[in-house]
């Protein structure tokens, strides 16, 4: 099993500059000494949640509670494990990493081997289509489809001739652990062995914002297969909810012009981007999710969504406008002419036109108006029906702001005063907080606790205290703390990962010490203790007091244990429970003076 060396680790935790890092997804803004932004874990509206400390080489938000250094950021937003994030931001920073065990030389882990697969099937499909193998499918998509080969160049677009296991031996010759092939999603299990996913189909490769490829869409093509599109399944490399087709391509204009047009579609992006417009993803294939949202935020609130022309498009696009709006953002919606997608319309009217129906775009409220109207065209509109259908999805909503300018758009358009819808919402939510509460079933969750009758913020003041810069009050507590004083898991767990680095010549590093500890929870509650840690001044005398009164509370404890034990004993006088309150009592009076004199 491959491992990095701590030497490794240590220097991409040194080279990746954590504003940097949380740049590419988060927006940020310095005031002071400090950088906030909007909470990429969260649906967050206030950017003074969100706040980055170089310094420290930490972040936290002080709505959903997260917080972590550069490797925990990568790892919640890329989805990876450790060993996985380390890689990443090595490649990212051009560290060439130190792996003991597995082959190093080749492929590190399984997720390396299955994007290396990835690369030499889209390199072998693109050589096919420039081949006389794929030349029908090549002039499909320079005449047909109007596709300018600079454009299919830089899409990586390919194809997949009729064969069974012609990409299946080319891979087994690059020696591929059956591993990494089996969980590729190139092939398919049969009775008969293995065999390719994708025949007789124009390959659309999707990427990663580093330019990965992490899986592919096939389009049928010269085959009388019934699915027009199919798409990798979900792999160790690939969660279809968190990608975008065209994210690689695109990005970089997006950043620019600060605006996201949302397609169904490969080939609609395609056009677009052909077209001019370069602001384009696709959401390729796959429900839109909360995951896409999240990666959406990191670029602009600024979205547009152009789906097809057809009723299922016009839905799908209310519910993507939906759903967008329940993370605070407002979408707007542009309507094509019924059975147009952006690639039809494109070539037919031109990016002028495309241009002036985005200006034209309407909020959800008003789209959904408008579908609802069309789809009742040739009966009664009934105004309730649609409140209904809107309060159902407003109901999500939880941005006060949206949900006022939502009601308040229904009602303009219903003519249906804004307090009768109101009580409307609140009456669907009251009964939907008592379905809730009568179907929810208690889950029992394997957290570390602190019991109510701690000191927890004795605990906490302790804590920081190891953090000093001061390293006298550091070696005081590394020679008088007694870990088992600590009765709060967190605490406790905390404390043994920093003890190690109590005695250095400077203060423990907080975004070291989080890579030690294992549980989210433990590792977000010594971000929460240590954010701060500028606006307190500790000096020698705290350190003495918070020792003295952490074993009081333990010496305490005893005391009433013993107490409670001589009034259940069944003799008048228990000897031996008498002489050890009175040993307790006397080393709790001598406390001061024991910790004072050093």
């Amino acid at each position: 099993m491959a491992r990095i060396s701590e030497q490794s680790i240590d220097q991409v935790r040194q080279a990746a500059d954590i504003v940097d890092v949380i740049s590419k997804y988060v927006e940020l803004k310095q005031k002071g000494k400090h950088f906030w932004g909007l909470c990429p874990f969260h649906s967050d509206t206030r950017a003074t949640n969100f706040c980055v400390t170089p310094d420290m080489g930490i972040y936290k938000c002080y709505a959903c509670g997260a917080g972590g250094n550069c490797f925990t950021f990568i790892r919640e937003q890329e989805n990876l494990e450790f060993v996985d994030a380390v890689k990443h931001l090595a490649e990212n920073y051009n560290i060439t990493l130190d792996i003991k065990g597995g082959d190093s030389k080749k492929f590190a882990d399984t997720k390396s081997q299955i994007i290396a697969i990835h690369q030499i099937a889209t390199d072998y499909y693109k050589e096919i289509l420039f081949s006389n193998v794929g030349k029908d499918a090549l002039n499909y998509l320079l005449k047909e489809r109007e596709l300018k080969k600079s454009l299919i160049d830089e899409f990586h677009v390919g194809f997949s001739p009729d064969s069974y296991d012609d990409l299946l031996k080319l891979l087994r010759s690059e020696s591929f652990s059956s591993e990494a092939m089996k969980l590729s999603g190139l092939f398919i299990q049969s009775e008969k062995g293995y065999y390719n996913r994708f025949r007789s189909r124009i390959m659309f490769p999707i990427h990663d914002y580093r330019g990965n490829v992490i899986a592919f869409n096939g389009r049928v093509f010269n085959s009388d297969h019934p699915s027009k599109y199919v798409n990798s399944p979900e792999t160790p490399i690939y969660n279809k909810s968190n990608v975008f087709y065209g994210i690689f391509q695109n990005s970089k204009h997006i950043r620019e012009t600060k605006k996201i047009v949302l397609v169904e579609g490969q080939t609609d992006l395609i056009q677009l981007t052909q077209a001019g417009a370069n602001y384009c993803l696709a959401v390729s294939g796959t429900a839109f999710t909360n995951g896409h949202v999240n990666i959406l935020k990191r670029y602009t609130n600024n979205i547009y969504i152009a789906f097809d022309g057809d009723d299922a498009g016009k839905k799908a696009a209310l519910k993507c406008g939906y759903i967008l709006s329940e993370n605070a953002i407002e979408p707007k919606i542009i309507t094509l002419e019924d059975g147009f997608d952006p690639d039809d319309w494109i070539r037919k009217y031109g990016l002028d036109t495309f241009n002036q129906r985005l200006s034209e775009s309407k909020g959800v409220i008003n789209t959904h108006y408008n579908f609802f109207s069309n789809l009742n065209a040739h009966g009664s509109l009934s105004a309730n029906e649609f409140i209904q259908e809107c309060l159902n999805e407003i109901i999500n909503i939880k941005d006060p702001i949206i949900r006022e300018i939502m009601i308040k758009e229904v009602s303009e358009l219903t003519s249906i005063d804004q307090k009768n819808i109101l009580q409307v919402l609140n009456d669907k939510e009251s009964r939907k907080t008592n379905y809730q509460n009568q179907n929810n079933e208690s889950e029992v969750e394997n957290k570390p606790t602190i019991k109510s009758n701690l000191p927890e913020k004795l605990y906490d003041d302790f804590i920081r205290l190891c953090f000093s810069k001061d390293k006298k009050i550091r070696e005081f507590i590394f020679t008088n703390m007694n870990e088992n004083w600590l009765l709060s898991n967190y605490h406790k767990t905390i404390y043994e990962s920093t003890y190690i680095h109590l005695k250095g010549e400077s203060e423990p590093a907080v975004n070291v010490i989080i890579d030690q500890i294992e549980n989210k929870e433990i590792k977000n509650k010594l971000i929460e203790l240590t954010f701060d840690l500028d606006k307190i001044e500790p000096n020698h005398l705290m350190a003495v007091d918070c020792i003295i009164r952490l074993e009081q509370h333990i010496l305490k404890n005893s005391l009433t244990e013993l107490r409670d034990k001589l009034k259940s004993s069944d003799d008048d006088f228990d000897d031996n429970v008498l002489e050890q309150l009175n040993s307790l009592e006397k080393q709790i009076s001598q406390l001061k003076n024991k910790y004072n004199e050093q």
